[in-house]
């Protein structure tokens, strides 16, 4: 299960990256580990992550990010085809990451209209009453500051919780993002 989780967090930081990313797969481990120590700091993660990807998370283009930004950003991540709709086997794939055994997790009573995907609305409808976003407003003012979405993507990157991205958890995330 470790290892399942572990390429999870690749790929999933990957789609993270991709659909908030107006900077492609040009940057390289490098670009990220400013101080060319080997490792990326969440300092280093969060400056870099800051100048390149935190506007793109800014669906409604307004001056600040807040619920609804995220819960659109977030589904479109976990839209992996694009299609505006998530099929069972993306919502398990984005659900498990996030949640586990958090919550209960039923796809036919979150599928409200019985269509077999789930669309915006009736994802939105299921996770705004849960603390996904609140988990993320660190500090709870009902906004996320850049400062907050990008330490809590590089916690999702940070594969083995050592507060450092080393260079295999870069190279599998570089791998996955580049085949994705």
């Amino acid at each position: 299960m470790k290892k399942f989780k572990t390429i999870l967090s690749g790929i999933l930081l990957s789609l993270l990256l991709m659909s908030a990313g107006s900077v492609s797969d040009d940057l390289t481990f490098e670009d990220w580990d400013s101080n060319e120590d080997g490792i990326i700091s969440r300092s280093e993660f969060v400056e870099r992550f800051t100048k390149n990807y935190v506007n793109d998370w800014n669906v409604k283009d307004d001056d600040h990010l807040d619920d609804e930004d995220f819960f659109l950003a977030t589904y479109d991540i976990w839209d992996v085809d694009d299609d505006e709709l998530l099929s069972k086997e993306e919502w398990l794939f984005g659900y498990d990451y996030y949640y586990g055994d958090y919550i209960v997790d039923d796809y036919v009573a979150i599928d409200t209209d019985g269509d077999g995907f789930i669309e915006y609305a009736e994802y939105y409808d299921y996770l705004y009453p849960t603390d996904y976003y609140v988990v993320w407003d660190v500090n709870e003012d009902e906004y996320l500051n850049q400062f907050e979405l990008a330490r809590m993507v590089f916690n999702n990157w940070d594969i083995d919780d050592t507060n450092f991205i080393e260079k295999d958890e870069y190279i599998m995330f570089d791998s996955y993002y580049l085949d994705i």
